[in-house]
């Protein structure tokens, strides 16, 4: 809210049907190859509406996605990591499955344990002294009302040029960077209401509730602060989503922390991804309480827009992370209809032969059901997923520079 929100948020039966050129770019397969799964029985097709050649169902396609990368091995160049692994249904991170890791620890621990620092120096997670700067310096470059996530790309801009650059990549250094950028960041946003202390949980930290005070207007209950969490822990690190290839390539060609998170933000961000998960939230916003439901799925889907956020290509039996924030959401203090009417869009969806809500959808459901402004699913996760982009950039530090390549040149060759 495997690729992150935009894999997360475009699965869904209503989705349009594939042509074979594009079911051949997803699954990195030739177009006959295509042809070869329906005739085995693996893919099913029909007529397209033109009667010029076939298409396919899109979940379909990605079930077979999903077995193919279950069974397959890694492709060449693939890079090893000890990081994250979704497995059987599961996401677990240094082997600790991560709905575990969010009943029991902080954002905060769950950073540190991604990155493998000595967790037993004293790490101070504290906003540095350029926040009130940095936050006063994008209230003039940005039009009125602008999405948080555009101010987010700014800030992290203005931090990676203040931020002196790393001298060493060892993860004592680049963890403590990582947590001075991290909640700079949050700090520059603009304050909406009064931080609260979070002490009494065995998950508090003090990030969640310093974020929440950037999302929110009002202060949150204990149960809220919770959820919040947990979105924030389930979404620390996917494996190699597509940003996470860019900052794990980056890293390796010696880009500074500064520069993995901006590059980060920019891909994890961008409007496919961030399109989809807005669109969720003004979704559920414009439906505004459960009897409105069903009419209001009808005229999207009469239109050719269907709500995104259903199914995920790696967990074909339902996403971990939407079931854990879901979970802890229902029994958070928040709005009775809201919460009714997240509750009505699912079982609607799910009537329709839909795959389960993914983690797009529930963050989505996190900033309407506890009145977060609009775009705050879109900060949550890629402030959340910056732990995962930091782990794997440490990860790939001092490794031996990426080989120089040639393309397979394919155009017009030149007059002998």
């Amino acid at each position: 809210m495997e690729d992150d929100l935009a894999a997360e948020n475009q699965g869904g039966a209503a989705e349009k049907w594939l042509t074979a050129e594009e079911v051949a770019g997803r699954l990195n397969i030739k177009r006959e190859t295509v042809y070869a799964y329906v005739s085995r029985g693996r893919l099913a097709s029909r007529r397209s509406d033109d009667g010029r050649g076939s298409v396919f169902d899109p979940l379909d396609v990605e079930r077979l996605a999903a077995r193919v990368r279950r069974s397959g091995k890694p492709g060449p160049g693939t890079p090893e990591s000890a990081i994250t692994l979704i497995q059987d249904g599961r996401l677990s991170y240094r082997g600790i499955d991560a709905r575990r890791l969010a009943a029991e620890r902080s954002f905060e621990d769950t950073a540190e344990l991604l990155w493998g620092a000595d967790r037993n120096r004293g790490h101070d997670w504290e906003a540095g002294p350029d926040a009130d700067l940095v936050r006063e310096s994008v209230g003039g470059l940005l039009p009125l009302a602008p999405l948080p996530i555009d101010q987010l790309r700014i800030i992290a801009s203005l931090i990676g040029a203040i931020e002196p650059p790393g001298a060493e990549g060892s993860a004592d250094v680049v963890a403590a960077s990582a947590r001075r950028m991290l909640m700079t960041m949050i700090a520059a946003l603009p304050q909406h209401s009064k931080p609260v202390a979070w002490t009494d949980d065995a998950g508090a930290g003090k990030l969640v509730p310093f974020l929440w005070s950037r999302l929110c207007a009002r202060a949150p209950s204990v149960s809220e602060l919770r959820a919040l969490s947990t979105a924030m822990v389930v979404g620390a690190d996917h494996d190699l989503a597509s940003a996470t290839m860019v900052v794990r390539t980056a890293a390796r060609a010696g880009v500074d922390p500064g520069g993995i998170i901006r590059l980060g933000l920019d891909v994890g961000s961008g409007p496919v991804k961030g399109a989809a998960g807005f669109a969720i939230e003004t979704f559920l916003r414009d439906v505004a309480k459960p009897s409105n439901v069903e009419s209001a799925l009808v005229r999207r889907l009469r239109q050719g827009e269907p709500v995104p956020g259903f199914g995920h290509v790696m967990y074909p039996d339902g996403d971990p992370r939407a079931a854990e924030l879901l979970d802890r959401l229902r029994e958070a203090d928040v709005d009775p209809e809201r919460l009714a009417t997240v509750e009505e869009v699912i079982a609607r969806q799910m009537r329709r032969g839909l795959p389960p809500p993914n983690a797009g959808f529930s963050l989505s459901a996190l900033s309407y059901a506890t009145d977060m402004i609009p775009g705050a699913g879109e900060v949550i996760f890629v402030l959340s997923r910056t732990a995962g982009w930091i782990a794997h950039a440490i990860e790939e530090y001092g490794s031996d520079p990426l080989p120089r390549l040639n393309s397979v040149y394919v155009g017009q060759r030149p007059a002998a």
